[in-house]
């Protein structure tokens, strides 16, 4: 779920159900509160939708102002303002990818030719000749074949050919519309591509153009992803300012010589820690696999930095050991979980400090570790929380919700036998928890070039699995909690052959 912001000068609740469906719509109705937006935090939104003419808005000073420095009517300045706001999204570090224009002042026929354009400057080609069959699909021979000629010479096509190609297209439409002359977007267009800069595409009002686009971005990982953790730190820092207590984090903090805490974990710390996260993952998203993988990473150890020396998983057994006792048949295991997340958190804290073994790293995986992290770090209720649900689907669209108990109960009984597999060929002492022993797997690959390769990013899901055994029937209820929803959606990824 991403959210976007519509700038809109004649909106109205139908069109916005017409156009966006159900989506997370932020809706502004003039250029001064767009700027105003612009201006103030752009880590709200993931997608800007304009329209280019806003000459609705209020003539109010700002806007008399600019039309002064352009030397035009406040009402010519308002009626390509859109225009205005797209450069100063851009002067902000928008990425152009993410804006377009939704507009009744453009034609489907100039918005494919920008498409074309485009496609042309990505190298593109599939992309490319898809669009330009499109766009001759209604031309008579000869002017399909006049078309084809600036692009069908033996040694290929260069931008010139291509600029030659779309003024063509360009008259050919114009003359199609009996010498109407072209529409602002046009002469937009136009204007940006003599001072060689791109413009976004027009969709068309009253069109599914919009609803394509907004797919498109949807399956977007890295932007879903970050729009969960953002959504998540925002909440985080309001649940904590409301009550200090929230911060369970402080229940991990190993005890002095005096049995005195050994450090100190002021709230400010932690809201500290959440905008960082918030800033550690850019607004621009990584243009490769490589790029991906180093963003991931920076992320990841900004995430663990504060599971440092100071604070270890078995203190909360320490400290709640009511709820660790078998006969304490109440309250036993009421912590497990919580326990489960802080050594999965602990350990992925060593791991990434001494070596890439976890790497590549996927949206995926992040999201996994970021959900059991905040559960560990602060006290949330059972039931599923609004950002939760953002990131759990980036880890799978289609959560396992059919287990067989039994069945289950094997395949991590299996787990188990391979891990031990694994210790007795390292010569390891296989009495320890599941936790040690993936750890002291992990601590012999490290630096050990000749060592065998094994998943431990499946290892981390699958400790969670482990530690979770005593309780498989709470673990997979048809509920609206978070802990059979985190196990429905990470099982295809820890049991992949199951």
């Amino acid at each position: 779920m991403l959210n976007i912001l519509w700038v809109e000068d004649e909106y109205s609740e139908q069109k916005q159900r017409q156009w966006f469906k159900d989506r997370r719509v932020t809706v502004e109705t003039s250029f001064d509160a767009a700027e105003r937006v612009i201006n103030s935090d752009l880590n709200k939104y993931d997608v800007f939708v304009l329209d280019i003419n806003l000459e609705n808005s209020e003539h109010s000073e700002n806007v008399k102002e600019k039309a002064k420095k352009y030397e035009v009517s406040s009402q010519d300045f308002l009626k390509k303002s859109g225009m205005n706001l797209y450069f100063m999204l851009l002067e902000k570090g928008f990425p152009k990818e993410r804006i377009v224009f939704l507009t009744a002042n453009a034609n489907a026929s100039t918005s494919n030719i920008n498409d074309l354009r485009q496609a042309f400057d990505c190298g593109d080609d599939e992309t490319f000749l898809t669009l330009l069959t499109s766009i001759t699909s209604g031309f008579d021979d000869e002017n399909k074949k006049n078309a084809y000629q600036f692009v069908s010479h033996a040694d290929g096509y260069d931008e010139n050919d291509i600029g030659k190609l779309c003024n063509y297209l360009e008259s050919y439409f114009n003359r199609l519309n009996k010498g109407e002359g072209k529409n602002t977007y046009e002469t937009l267009l136009d204007t940006a591509r003599n001072c060689r800069v791109d413009v976004p595409k027009a969709l068309n009002k009253g069109t599914n153009q919009l609803d394509l686009e907004l797919k498109e971005y949807e399956t977007k990982q890295y932007l879903v992803l970050r729009r969960g953790i953002i959504e998540s730190c925002e909440f985080l820092k309001s649940h904590i300012k409301k009550d200090d207590s929230n911060i369970q984090f402080r229940d991990f903090i190993k005890l002095d010589n005096n049995n005195q805490p050994s450090i100190e974990i002021p709230t400010t710390d932690i809201e500290n820690y959440l905008d960082a996260l918030i800033q550690s993952l850019v607004i621009r998203e990584p243009i490769d696999e490589s790029a991906f993988n180093i963003q991931y990473r920076f992320f990841l150890r900004t995430l663990v930095h504060e599971w440092e020396e100071n604070i270890e998983a078995k203190r909360l057994k320490e400290k709640y050991p009511q709820y660790f006792r078998k006969d304490q048949q109440n309250s036993f295991g009421k912590m497990n979980d919580i326990y489960t997340f802080a050594w999965i958190m602990k350990m992925t804290r060593n791991w990434v400090s001494h070596a890439k073994l976890l790497e590549p790293l996927d949206p995926q995986f992040i999201a996994f570790l970021f959900l059991v992290n905040m559960r560990a770090m602060f006290k949330l209720p059972k039931a599923m929380q609004p950002y939760e649900n953002i990131l759990l689907s980036c880890i799978t669209s289609s959560p396992n919700s059919d287990f067989n108990i039994q069945q289950l109960n094997n395949i991590i009984g299996n787990i188990e036998i391979d891990v031990d597999g694994i210790l007795s060929v390292l010569n390891i002492n296989k009495s320890a928890h599941f936790g040690e022993k993936i750890n002291e797997i992990y601590r012999r690959n490290t630096g050990n070039p000749d060592a065998e390769e094994h998943d431990f990013k499946r290892f981390l899901l699958q400790y969670f699995w482990v530690n979770q055994k005593t309780d498989l029937r709470s673990l997979t209820a048809n509920s609206d909690d978070f802990l059979p929803a985190l196990a429905q959606h990470i099982y295809s990824h820890s049991f992949p052959e199951a």
